[in-house]
Order: structure tokens, then sequence, then C-alpha cells
């Protein structure tokens, strides 16, 4: 029996290989599974010997098919090409798990045929993790809505890149008044409380394609491409209705009000539209008096 090293004999690697804690196969150059390990079945919930002489492109995600294909190729112009990516599988019952991808090629010898070695470790942890730090980074914690930071690339997304004429979107800046008093008097919890019903209405309001942000303290912001101007007149006011309805918070009902800002994004220019809308926002509230939450029923 050949030797692998000293006290390490064909049987042992084959030990080794049945019994590695990642999934391993071995495949023709076209991508056919012709041995896979028992990780390899576990990892795909399924009996290893089923899946000789399949593809891994089916259980390849479709939307990551192509560079799937794409990679294969490549394996097969290239004896010393290594391969690293990361993509999804499908399971039978659905389930979408990621996985990372290592794939060497093995050239050809002398009675023995070129063949790829493929190691595939779930990372479903790791992307899902990086996945909820993403949305941390981009999301306003309170309310879920979208943080400034995100509201800012959403626009340049939005106004800098149409390949068509279209009617001019609006911006819209929400304040809501006497909300410092609603904080001194029945305290932050029920202060953020308010702030996530708020958004809950004005996410409620939203079409397809619009966005809304926190932009910090009780600053709401919504983006709506596409809009005419009586529509956005209409909008500010079912905005405004938003923040008049009564927020019931452990039995106190709270009634405030709100200025709203609202301007056309008629350039792309995403500083200076947030300061116009806010400019006119903070117009609309000097043109009447700021009333103080009342308290009702419960408060």
């Amino acid at each position: 029996m050949q030797r692998y090293g000293a006290g390490v004999s064909e049987q042992d690697l084959l030990s080794a290989f049945d019994n590695a804690p990642i999934g391993i196969a071995v495949l023709t150059p076209q991508g056919v599974v012709t041995l896979c390990n028992a990780a390899m079945g576990r990892l795909l919930d399924r009996d290893p010997a089923e899946l000789v002489g399949r593809t891994f492109f089916d259980v390849t995600h479709p939307d990551d098919l192509d560079d799937a294909r794409r990679n294969c190729v490549l394996m097969q112009a290239d004896d010393a090409r290594i391969l690293r990516h990361e993509c999804r599988f499908v399971l039978d019952d659905e389930r979408v798990i990621w996985v990372s991808v290592s794939t060497s090629r093995v050239p050809g010898t002398a009675g023995h045929a070129a063949h790829l070695i493929m190691h595939i470790e779930d990372v479903s942890d790791r992307k899902l993790l990086e996945a909820e730090l993403s949305h941390r980074a981009l999301h306003d914690p309170l309310t879920g809505l979208a943080n400034r930071t995100l509201f800012t690339e959403r626009m340049r997304e939005v106004l800098g890149g149409r390949s068509r004429p279209i009617r001019a979107g609006h911006l819209f800046y929400l304040d809501l008044d006497g909300f410092k008093e609603v904080n001194d008097r029945f305290g932050h919890a029920v202060g953020d409380v308010v702030l996530t019903q708020l958004a809950a209405r004005i996410v409620a309001l939203l079409r397809v394609g619009d966005v809304a942000a926190r932009l910090g303290g009780d600053e709401f912001a919504v983006l709506c491409e596409d809009t005419e101007p009586h529509h956005a007149d209409s909008i500010a006011e079912r905005l405004r209705t938003a923040a008049a309805e009564p927020f019931v918070v452990d039995g106190a009902t709270i009634t405030l009000s709100a200025a709203v800002g609202c301007c056309p994004t008629d350039h792309a220019d995403t500083a200076l539209l947030l300061r116009e809308a806010d400019r006119r926002m903070y117009e609309r509230k000097r043109m009447r008096a700021v009333p103080l939450p009342r308290n009702g029923t419960g408060g």
C-alpha cells in the first residue's frame, strides 16, 4: 500500500476525507460529482450517494447560477487556478444557506484524468451577522427606518441615476411640535414609543419606491419620486394628519402636531435639497404657534 508521509497510508487519507468537518467533493472538470464525503451530505441534507452523478448547479440559488457556471468554465481552462467564492444553496425543504466554496483543479496524469477538488463550508451565520451589522449601520435602531447615511445614498441613486426624463420627485421634511415636552413630562421611553408609532404611520403612507428616514430626534424625511406638485401637497397633508392622530402609550393619550416642509427634487445636490426642505419646514413652523401636548384619558 502506498504511503503518503510518515505512517500515513491511502486508507488514512480516505478516512480523513470521509470524516472531514467540512464538505469535500471530487468532480469532473465539467462539474459532475464523482465522490463526496459525509459532511457534504449533512450540509445539503442528503445522502452523499445521491449527489454522485449530479452537479452543484442543481442546488445553486438561481441568482448565483451564472457566476457558478462561469467559474466552472474558468476551472476547465486553467490547471493552476484556485477559485474561491460565496454563493447560496437551496435545500430540498427550500431553506437557503450561504456557503464558501474553494475549488482547485488537479491536472491529469498517466492513467488519471484531470478533476476538481471542491471544499464547501456553511457560512450562513457569518452572512447573517454581516447583514445585521450592515442594517444597523444604515438604519435607525429605534424605528427601523433608513438613517441619514442611507437616505442620502438613496437620494443620490434616485437623483443621479435617471436615464429618462420624468416628473420631478419631492422631498418632505417633518418635525414634531412639542415633542420635547413629551419627553419631559412622560419620559424618554414614552417618547420613543411615540416616534416608533409615527414611523409606522409614515411607512403606511409610502408607495413602492418611496423612502422614509429618521434623520435624528423627532425629524423625519420622505423621498417620493415622480410626483406632481398637487400630489405633493396631498402627501404633505397626509403626513401632517398622521402626526396629528393621537398617540396612545401606557394608557396616556398624547396629541401632537407636525410641521412639514416640501420641495421638488429638481436637481441632484442632496445636501442642498435637505437644507431647503428643512428651511421650508421651519418656515411653516414659524407661521403658527407651537402647541403643547395634551394629556387625555389615563394621563
